[in-house]
C-alpha cells in the first residue's frame, strides 16, 4: 500500500461562491469602518503564526465592519 502526498488547492472566491471562507495576510481590523461595503455575512480567515491558529471574521449585517467568531 502506498502513501500518497495530499494536495492542497484553493480557487477565487470570484470563481466559486458555494460555501467558502477567504483568507486574508493582514488581521482585519474589528474597530474601522470599511470604506466600501463587503457582502453581510462573508466569512474572512487570518491565521496568526504566533499561536497557530486561524482567527475568523464575519461581515456584519450592514456590510461596514468585521467582526470577530
Amino acid at each position: 500500500m502506498a502513501i500518497n502526498r495530499t494536495s492542497l488547492s484553493s480557487q477565487s472566491i470570484q470563481t466559486n461562491t458555494d460555501s467558502v471562507i477567504e483568507i486574508v495576510y493582514t488581521r482585519p481590523d474589528v474597530n474601522s469602518v470599511l470604506q466600501t461595503p463587503e457582502v453581510p455575512g462573508k466569512l474572512l480567515g487570518f491565521y496568526n503564526g504566533s499561536t497557530g491558529f486561524v482567527e475568523l471574521y464575519v461581515i456584519d449585517k450592514s456590510g461596514l465592519r468585521y467582526l470577530p467568531v
